[in-house]
């Protein structure tokens, strides 16, 4: 698992510094409507921290008890939720103080809670909060959990977080009170999305306990195959949203419908016509298919993509312990990452943020090359150097 966890934040920091440069090609970048390599890796690393979750419960359990241990684990989500404010801010500058005291306490909390909160580190917080009642609990729960976690995502999206994500007129910015706003990453709501794959990571830690190596690794890239088909499968729906030649349309990009598809779509239509593209293939443009819920999107966090996701992260995993626990290899890099994930990660934000200031986003291909090299070996150089004297940092 550190190997897996040290290639996942060796990724996430790839994309990162590509991600709003101009020449770097789109699979390489976030998105919000496929399945691309960069939105890959946040899944991957939420598999890995269920994965370690249930390691550290089950454990704490055992010595401490239930109080203790769950006392611990809301104070470590937490601090999480802590770093993540100090790492990236509030997501919001007030240039006056007539400008900070004309929002309010209350519209500054709402606004942070709707969408500025919700980076990596206190999506991880939450959602190990929000998954104490079955952390411990048996296989059959957790599998219910996640059934839960994608119907109650779904039902919530159908009543407003489809609107209240996207910005749009809902009823629940009503109560909220952070109108207008949009979200990325899900938003308040999307950690019922991010719950899928942390609980996935707890059922691998079942499997890899119970079993030898190269039998759990044979379970795992079955149950990624087949949760891949499965997400796959759900993102063909996204044809049924496909805008007639020459037909007129509302809503801008956004489906009139989006999270109950149009079934009437499908009649008269040929098998082929109704198949999505592949993932790491981009959909046609809004003009052609309105944005819905069923598309391997990242910024509400569907089904399609939770389930695609997972299995990926599933079988690449597979694939990890067939290299690694099989096979014997380590990879030097992805142990010094995945032994020190938190201090990578705060790390690379600071070296990430001073080398991008002399990469600009239109710069050719050969120099944000170059600067990617610089910021990953300075950001490697500075971990190795913790790992090489014994200092880790631990929440």
């Amino acid at each position: 698992m550190d190997q897996f966890r040290g290639y996942t934040v060796a990724g996430m920091f790839v994309v990162n510094f590509l991600g709003e440069l101009a020449a770097i090609h789109p699979v390489f970048k976030h998105n919000n409507t496929y399945f691309s390599y960069a939105d890959s890796i946040m899944p991957s690393f939420m598999f890995a921290c269920g994965f370690s979750y249930r390691l550290t419960a089950l454990r704490r359990l055992a010595e401490a008890g239930r109080f203790a241990t769950y006392r611990r684990i809301a104070a470590r989500s937490a601090a999480l939720v802590l770093v993540s404010l100090m790492l990236f801010g509030f997501n919001v500058t007030y240039s006056s103080w007539a400008k900070l005291t004309a929002d309010g306490p209350r519209t500054f909390l709402a606004k942070l809670l709707k969408a500025d909160l919700w980076e990596v580190l206190a999506i991880i917080g939450v959602t190990q909060v929000f998954l104490i009642p079955v952390i411990a609990a048996r296989p059959w729960v957790r599998v219910a959990a996640i059934l839960g976690c994608l119907i109650g995502h779904a039902g919530l999206t159908y009543s407003f977080n489809w609107n209240f994500v996207n910005g749009l007129p809902n009823w629940m910015d009503d109560y909220w009170g952070a109108a207008g706003s949009r979200c990325w990453d899900g938003g308040a709501f999307g950690i019922l999305a991010w719950a899928v794959p942390m609980l996935f990571g707890t059922l691998t830690f079942d499997a890899m306990a119970a079993h030898p190596p190269g039998v759990a690794a044979g379970r795992l890239a079955r149950w990624g195959l087949a949760l891949m088909v499965v997400g796959y499968g759900l993102s063909c729906l996204t044809t049924l949203y496909n805008v007639p030649e020459g037909e007129a349309t509302t809503r801008g990009e956004l489906a009139d419908s989006p999270v109950l598809p149009p079934f009437a779509a499908a009649r008269s239509r040929p098998i082929s016509s109704l198949l999505a593209e592949p993932p790491f293939v981009g959909p046609p443009p809004p003009s052609q298919r309105k944005h819905n819920y069923w598309m391997m999107g990242k910024r509400v966090v569907g089904p399609s993509f939770t389930l695609f996701a997972s299995g990926f992260a599933l079988a690449l995993y597979a694939a990890f312990v067939v290299m690694c626990d099989v096979g014997g290899v380590r990879v030097g890099l992805f142990r010094t990452f995945g032994r020190n994930a938190l201090a990578a990660y705060a790390i690379h934000h600071a070296a990430e943020t001073s080398v991008r200031a002399l990469v600009p986003a239109d710069s050719p291909l050969w120099w944000c090359l170059v600067g990617l090299g610089v910021f990953f070996g300075v950001t490697y150089l500075m971990v190795k150097y913790l790992e090489d004297h014994g200092i880790f940092v631990r929440l």
